[in-house]
């Protein structure tokens, strides 16, 4: 038996991102509505980024600041005591927010933060009609825990008989069940896919035993419902987004003009990481098996909400593009006669050079790619599954095809070594003239990823609440385990490594280029090391140097063994390649590019290092004309 069907409230909360709507709530209000549930919901940071400024909006939650930190004056509503007793360590935290990036001042005071927040605050209260709605749900990452506990808590208190519901990356497995142990106003918790248990709360059912991935009371139990039933991706409807852009039209000029500039709707095509082995990471404790949507499905989506909404650019919700059908999926996009433009994630071993080039006319104009580092040794100690010269063929590819990579460089593991830090020094010399330089990304110790389950494997003697959790939650909450993030202390101590230095000075020597350039009037930028291709020779143009530039010159098996360079090979495919030369003579030819810095080798592997401008560019005979002041011959 099961009452009447529940009126559902859903609300994404700050601090997301005002430049794409919430997939969670696009997603559940769909599949709600496709089976009569009364739905509505409700893209609050939207609002929330006109109270703060748009600017200082995304100053508070883009690097080198987050989300995780910008949410601490939320305590001010769930821990209201706390807060007054440490006010004066949240505005010195909040002060030391302000100076992390000079070059974008923060225009907000601390008196001001607090005065946005509470407007914003008061505005979510009075202004949405919450007595029409029997359950209210929040979909929160990391970064919207404070701010939806602290509207959660208001709630019950107008209303103690509304059903509060939590779920998102946040809340899941045995962290969602110590949040609902410690909030007593939080009445449900959904821990991984939701559609299923939101709709049976939905739908009035009683037998909470029966929800799949629902956390909830039993006396004084909390009871985690572990379910190995999961969602068909292809049987799911199109997300709905009408209600983001009713958020948007409320919203000032302001913010209208970031969307319209920068705005991107989100499409989902896989769920979890079919690799899962990554020490830092904890994406899969969400979702706990990898499945994909298929091709036909894919598009269908991007059709529709490209046409429903007059959109072009997309965001990938996904942790990589498809593993199998990537090709087809590309080549589909491309049929449906749109300038659409896509932000993906990528794995660095997953793709060729010809793949790279698909992905660019399809539309894929911008990436991240798990890079990580540029150190054998370090990706060892993260077990990326990946190589350096992985890596090194990733940024090349993209290079080529104009692809922006925005990935990131993680520092300060707990077993770090100098080793780490000199074959990242070492390996970039190769290419950081002509390749942009990372982010870079300080490890974050997060609930669930295997390096927080097995500390003793990665030098750490034990975990520490971090400085923003202690601030942000009184100890004895922390004490519960709500901490979704942790510091370290080291069982040993080691090596202070200048990561910082490094890539700052990257950074500088790309910049100085650029403004060169400029100055010039040149576009030498695009023509630091690359080669031209003369059928029965090759012409390599190296300018990484500053001021000694220099051209190799190929014959015709030198052009033809650089060429099968192309995408990473190792030595006996080389070998199948050249069956009528010496294995001696092929290895001497290799040696004598790799000595020469034109082709990189990992163990027995290879790629080339130069681009292929030819992809991009057919002035390339000018440069070929110039006159340099050194020629030199492999052979």
């Amino acid at each position: 038996m099961h009452e009447k069907k529940k009126n559902v409230l859903l609300l994404s909360m700050p601090f997301a991102g005002a430049d794409i709507p919430s997939i969670q709530l696009g997603l559940l209000e769909s599949y709600l509505k496709e089976r009569n549930i009364n739905i509505q919901t409700r893209h609050l940071y939207l609002k929330a980024a006109d109270f703060y400024g748009i600017d200082n909006y995304n100053f508070l939650i883009y690097p080198p600041n987050d989300s995780y930190n910008a949410q601490m004056v939320y305590s001010k509503y769930v821990f209201p005591e706390h807060f007054k007793e440490n006010i004066e360590k949240f505005k010195e935290y909040f002060n030391k927010i302000k100076l992390t990036n000079i070059e974008n001042k923060l225009n907000l005071s601390w008196d001001d933060y607090i005065s946005c927040t509470d407007n914003f605050y008061d505005w979510v209260i009075l202004n949405v009609d919450w007595h029409q709605y029997d359950i209210i749900g929040f979909t929160l990452n990391y970064g919207q825990f404070l701010p939806s506990l602290a509207i959660a808590k208001k709630i019950k208190e107008i209303d103690h008989d509304k059903t509060i519901v939590f779920g998102g990356s946040r809340t899941v497995g045995e962290l969602g069940k110590r949040v609902l142990d410690s909030f007593p106003y939080l009445d449900f918790i959904v821990s991984g896919d939701g559609e299923e248990a939101l709709y049976r709360l939905a739908c009035g059912f009683q037998n909470y035993e029966s929800a799949p991935n629902l956390i909830y009371r039993k006396g004084n139990e909390i009871i985690l419902n572990e379910s190995e039933e999961l969602i068909d991706l292809n049987i799911l409807p199109i997300p709905f987004y009408d209600s983001f852009y009713q958020e948007l039209n409320s919203t000032s000029d302001d913010i209208k003009q970031f969307f319209s500039n920068n705005g991107k709707l989100p499409i989902e095509i896989s769920r979890g990481c079919w690799w899962n082995k990554c020490t830092f990471c904890n994406l899969n404790i969400q979702h706990n098996k990898y499945r994909e949507k298929n091709v036909e499905k894919i598009i269908e989506e991007i059709e529709y909400l490209s046409t429903k909404y007059q959109v072009l650019k997309f965001q990938i919700m996904s942790n990589n593009i498809l593993a199998k059908d990537y090709k087809i999926l590309c080549e589909k996009i491309k049929n449906l006669g749109k300038n659409l433009s896509f932000f993906a994630e990528v794995r660095a071993d997953q793709l060729k050079s010809d793949d790279y080039t698909l992905l660019k006319e399809a539309g894929f104009n911008t990436i991240q790619t798990g890079i990580e580092s540029f150190s054998s040794n370090y990706l060892g100690k993260i077990n990326k599954g990946t190589r350096v010269i992985d890596n090194i063929a990733t940024l090349k590819f993209c290079r080529e095809n104009k692809i922006k990579n925005y990935y990131n460089l993680i520092i300060k593991y707990p077993n770090e070594e100098e080793i780490d830090f000199e074959e990242t020094k070492k390996t970039i010399q190769l290419f950081k003239q002509y390749i942009d330089p990372p982010q870079i990304c300080n490890l974050r110790v997060v609930y669930g990823s295997p390096i927080q389950c097995n500390p003793h494997d990665f030098n750490i003697e034990h975990f520490e609440y971090a400085s923003i959790d202690k601030l942000m939650f009184p100890k004895e909450f922390l004490d519960k385990g709500l901490n979704y993030v942790s510091e370290f202390k080291q069982k040993e101590n080691t090596p202070e490594l200048n990561w910082i230095q490094l890539i700052e000075e990257w950074k500088e020597e790309r910049k100085t280029r650029r403004i060169k350039n400029a100055i010039t009037q040149t576009d030498d930028d695009e023509y630091i090391f690359y080669f031209v291709d003369g059928r029965d020779f090759l012409r390599i143009y190296d300018n990484r140097i500053s001021g000694v530039p220099c051209i190799y010159n190929l014959n015709e098996i030198e052009r033809k063994i650089f060429l099968s360079c192309i995408d990473v090979i190792n030595f006996d495919k080389l070998k199948n390649k050249f069956p009528d030369m010496s294995e001696k003579t092929l290895h001497d030819i290799l040696t004598s590019f790799e000595e020469s810095n034109i082709i990189y080798r990992e163990d027995e592997s290879y790629i080339n290092l130069p681009l292929r401008y030819s992809l991009v560019d057919s002035s390339l005979s000018i440069k070929d004309s110039r006159s340099l002041e050194m020629i030199t011959n492999i052979s």
